[in-house]
């Protein structure tokens, strides 16, 4: 399965290695589509590729840490 969302960094996370502890954490395999970081915030367009079920505990995981997840429609950046 895979799925497309926006993750938005607020300042105090922008440093830590997220995508990477999702990797170790959920083994899921990952895509940058698109990013855009500032010192004040950080947003990544990102695909996801794992079993629903990884998917799905990755992204309670990256909301519990303090990341904004927003689902990308289908077809926006390809």
């Amino acid at each position: 399965m895979t799925e497309r969302y926006y993750l938005s960094y607020p300042r105090d996370l922008i440093k830590q290695p997220l995508l990477y502890q999702l990797v170790k954490k959920f083994d899921l395999v990952f895509n940058i589509r698109g990013a855009s970081v500032s010192e004040e915030m950080g947003l990544v367009a990102v695909e996801f590729e794992g079993s629903s079920e990884q998917i799905d505990r990755a992204l309670s995981w990256l909301r519990q840490t303090g990341v904004i997840v927003e689902p990308i429609e289908k077809n926006v950046i390809e």
